[in-house]
C-alpha cells in the first residue's frame, strides 16, 4: 500500500472465498485467522521480554498490517466466493 500512496503504484485486491467487508475490519474467520497471525508473530511471553522501544516497533507493525487489510478492502477489486 505504500507504493500506491508514494509511486502510484497499482493495487488490485482478489478476495477469494472472503468477503472484502470481514477483510475491512477483521472480522469472521478471516478475523480469526489474522488474530491467529499477530500472536503467533510476537507471542505474549515474548512481548513481556521486549524492550519498550521493540514492543513499541511491534505494535506499529500489527497496526500497519491492520491499516493495510483496511486500505485495500476499501479498493475497488475482485470478489470471488463462491468458486470451482
Amino acid at each position: 500500500m505504500e507504493c500506491n500512496k508514494t509511486i502510484g503504484q497499482v493495487v488490485l485486491p482478489v478476495f477469494y472465498g472472503v468477503d472484502p467487508s470481514e477483510v475491512r475490519y477483521q472480522t469472521g474467520e478471516f478475523g480469526k485467522g489474522f488474530q491467529n497471525l499477530l500472536n503467533r508473530n510476537i507471542s505474549k511471553e515474548k512481548e513481556k521480554s521486549l524492550s519498550e522501544v521493540e514492543a513499541t516497533k511491534s505494535m506499529k507493525l500489527k497496526l500497519r498490517w491492520k491499516n493495510a487489510l483496511l486500505e485495500a478492502a476499501g479498493l475497488a477489486g475482485f470478489v470471488v466466493l463462491n468458486s470451482r
